[in-house]
């Protein structure tokens, strides 16, 4: 005992998983190795300290422990197996180095030689420096045998996505990595995914239900879930470093249970930013078009599902939740349980200077006031393909006037465009000037751009009023009717189309609508519904209209109050129509 100058002594046992200890013996029988040693050698163990963690990198939380405790007096020496049970890294190397060449470790003793404060240190340190160097060579080789099985075709990550494992015993030509059971279910998760109408919650909560959960039989954690949605793996493909460290997509040989836009897809309903939450928004028929009428910010909408227990009789949203809150009765033990599904209106109250007072309207009193407000300017059949032929009865002779002179207007423009063709030809055979060509040229296209701002303005004129009118009409037609089979975005169109401004306030709706639908109505409130047929081929005065009739068709094609007020032939003069007339200009 005199050559050993410590007294007590830590027992470090260590083995990690990690290739490097592979071959080591086990904790038991570095124990029990140690301890024959340690009584034949007459040395005092004071604690055996176990730790099953890789000594590659510093940081293990034992080790770490018995420095500070030999720091602090509670032992001098140390036993271990081998020297790398103490480090494999420069880091922890040099510490166990410094503390026996200081005497604060005075002993340390391996099943094969001992070190002491005394020794030369190059052998130690040699020792220490071969146990990194052989972690440096074994983690490069291992990242190339894995870089090469890659290459292969074969993730070589030691962990798989679900459905898929290592094919441990596999020979030369079989498939490395194989599918479980699990990949059928995975394969059935992403066939909902991609209905479009689920969320990656959803996904989980099915996951659960169909039996995908850890090994110790729990639910799998949501972002797991989100994360095998996200895995291209299942689309056939991996990224795996190359030798130089940058990533590069390899096809694997794996089974593909997606194609490469059944994948793309399902990471479009995902949503932004990869976050799990719904893919896609409730068709919620008004949200968006309506503005509150107390503080003018936007009108949302909000779905509840709700169902009653029919254990307890206790109503509760059913849209998370699979089970009663109350007594705990799993939906799909109830007997035909009721779910009830409400839409309901209300202010986003996002206005900072206002705080806004209005409640919630259903979405079905919302609609009934609506109908309500199409009523106002609905119009019947009859009305319709009557109002349509008087129209265009009554702008005939304005039509035709117009025509004659946009076909002028046409010969004026090709003239002028002869006359800018003849100038560059005079120029050429040098019958002009440059300076008379580029005076001459610029007169030509002033009156040029001229023609074809009238052609333009008299084009609109002969279009508008019609498509307008035509456009209204078809509208207010039946548009109750229509309105209450419509669907979804057809209603919405038929409420942006109702009126510039649509507010909600108290629970009513209010609504301005346009000045042609306003007046098409009052219109066919004084003809009634007694039209008869309008026949163009008649003259207005010989088809017996009544007086109350004759103003009401003035009244629809005029449009006093209205923007489809009657074009009178002296609005289709202007200075330059005049010119047109002349034979001598054109």
């Amino acid at each position: 005992m005199d050559r050993y100058k410590a007294n007590r002594y830590f027992l470090y046992i260590r083995r990690s998983q990690d290739a490097e200890d592979r071959q080591m013996a086990s904790l038991e029988d570095q124990e029990k190795e140690m301890r024959e040693v340690a009584s034949r050698l007459d040395l005092n163990i004071i604690d055996v300290i176990h730790e099953s963690h890789s000594a590659k990198n510093p940081g293990r939380p034992m080790f770490n422990q018995m420095l500070m405790r030999i720091h602090s007096g509670e032992a001098d020496g140390i036993l271990c197996w081998k020297i790398n049970r103490l480090a494999r890294n420069p880091v922890d190397g040099g510490q166990i180095s410094w503390l026996l060449q200081t005497g604060v470790i005075r002993h340390i003793q391996t099943y094969s030689r001992d070190y002491q404060p005394s020794d030369n240190v190059i052998m130690m340190s040699l020792e220490l420096g071969m146990a990194n160097q052989f972690v440096n060579d074994l983690s490069v080789d291992v990242r190339r045998g894995m870089r090469s099985k890659a290459e292969r075709g074969w993730m070589a990550q030691r962990q798989l996505p679900i459905g898929y494992k290592h094919n441990k015993g596999y020979e030369k030509g079989e498939a490395e990595i194989v599918s479980t059971p699990d990949l059928a279910i995975v394969r059935e998760l992403f066939s909902t995914m991609l209905e479009g109408s689920h969320s990656a919650s959803d996904i989980w909560r099915l996951a659960t239900q169909y039996g995908i959960v850890t090994k110790r039989g729990k639910p799998k954690a949501l972002q797991s879930i989100f994360n095998m949605l996200t895995n291209q793996f299942y689309c056939g493909f991996y990224y795996w470093k190359s030798s130089d460290g940058g990533e590069i997509r390899h096809k694997g040989r794996h089974e593909a249970i997606l194609s490469e836009d059944e994948f793309n897809r399902v990471q479009k309903l995902l949503g932004k930013h990869g976050r799990p939450t719904r893919v896609n928004k409730l068709d919620i028929t008004f949200r968006g078009q309506i503005k509150c009428g107390e503080c003018g910010c936007g009108v949302t909408a909000e779905s509840k599902v709700r169902t009653v227990c029919t254990n307890c009789k206790h109503k509760f949203s059913c849209k998370l939740a699979t089970a009663c809150p109350k007594c705990q009765t799993d939906i799909s033990e109830m007997v035909n349980p009721k779910i009830y599904t409400n839409v309901y209106y209300h202010c986003t109250k996002k206005s900072k200077t206002h705080v806004c007072s209005q409640g919630v309207i259903d979405e079905n009193d919302l609609e009934e006031q609506i109908i309500e407000e199409l009523d106002k300017v609905e119009i019947n059949e009859d009305f319709f393909h009557w109002a349509l032929e008087a129209i265009k009865y009554m702008h005939g002779d304005e039509h035709a006037t117009q025509e004659a002179v946009v076909k002028n207007l046409e010969k004026k423009g090709n003239t002028l465009r002869s006359r800018m063709d003849q100038l560059f030809v005079m120029r050429a055979d040098g019958e002009i000037t440059g300076d008379v060509l580029a005076k001459m040229s610029k007169e030509t296209k002033l009156e040029l751009r001229d023609v074809e701002q009238e052609q333009k303005r008299l084009h609109n004129r002969m279009t508008e009023w019609l498509a307008t009118a035509n456009k209204y009409l078809t509208f207010a037609e039946q548009v109750t009717k229509k309105f209450n089979k419509a669907s979804n975005e057809e209603k919405r169109a038929t409420l942006e189309m109702l009126g510039s401004t649509i507010e909600l306030i108290d629970k009513k709706l209010r609504v301005v609508a346009p000045n042609e639908l306003i007046g098409f109505k009052n219109v066919y409130k004084k003809l009634g519904d007694d039209l008869g047929r309008f026949d163009n081929k008649k003259a207005l005065d010989i088809q017996g209209l009544s007086s109350q009739k004759s103003d009401a068709f003035v009244e629809l094609c005029a449009g006093r109050d209205s923007n489809l007020r009657r074009i009178n032939p002296g609005d289709l003069q202007s200075p330059l129509v005049d010119r047109l007339s002349t034979d001598a200009y054109l």
